[in-house]
């Protein structure tokens, strides 16, 4: 029986995935995904209490009333709590949906369990970006852990800013280990596995960028 173990998947993932492998049964991979979810969910509730990326919204504090500043800030808070719970889900369910086109030997459980690990690593960048965030005042397009702070030298893009902001430490460090996965589950050549998550993370990387800037196009109307 393999137990899922993400500290050992992320720091020894050619032996950790060959657990998986040889496994038929996959033990805890329902409490880590709900553990997972919970946590997000806090940080979320963390980052609307502190007020974190409201910048907007409070500089329009002198030009509207209470009663719709209040109000557009429940709404922000609502938007963040409704991310921190679907952020995770989607990422899982991205990359098991994905896989399952170009690996259908490999079970839903497997791909379950591969489609975790860049949860719990965006998460964890989410995690370190906070206190940046609340001290520093910066968004999530200058995080040092990406390239939009180098884009935005060079482009005022905004989509591509956006999209470039997403290609992070975090997000090559998750495309690393699913490659390891998949090669340790499938038959496929080393070429095609790598081409397979280079795809993956490409439209990843587009809908989550396009659904940021349509979030930050639509706005709040005060």
């Amino acid at each position: 029986m393999y137990q899922v173990r993400i500290l050992e998947g992320l720091l020894n993932p050619i032996t950790h995935f060959e657990k998986l492998h040889q496994s038929e049964k996959v033990k805890g991979l329902s409490l880590r995904i709900a553990t997972l979810i919970g946590l997000s969910l806090f940080l979320a509730a963390g980052s609307a209490y502190l007020g974190i990326h409201t910048e907007e919204i409070m500089k329009l504090m002198d030009t509207i009333g209470r009663e719709k500043l209040e109000f557009a800030k429940l709404l922000f808070g609502i938007g963040g709590l409704l991310s921190g719970l679907l952020s995770p889900v989607f990422t899982i369910l991205f990359f098991t949906l994905v896989y399952r086109v170009f690996f259908y030997d490999i079970g839903w459980i497997k791909l379950f369990t591969i489609g975790l690990f860049p949860a719990f690593l965006l998460f964890i960048e989410k995690v370190l970006n906070f206190p940046l965030f609340y001290f520093l005042g910066i968004d999530s397009e200058s995080s040092p852990f990406g390239f939009g702070v180098l884009i935005q030298l060079i482009s005022e893009q905004a989509f591509l800013v956006n999209a470039l902001s997403h290609i992070t430490i975090f997000i090559i460090w998750s495309a690393w280990i699913q490659i390891i996965a998949l090669k340790k589950m499938s038959d496929k050549m080393m070429k095609s596995i790598v081409g397979i998550v280079i795809f993956a993370y490409f439209i990843y990387i587009l809908v989550t960028a396009s659904f940021v800037l349509l979030t930050q196009n639509l706005g709040i109307s005060l």
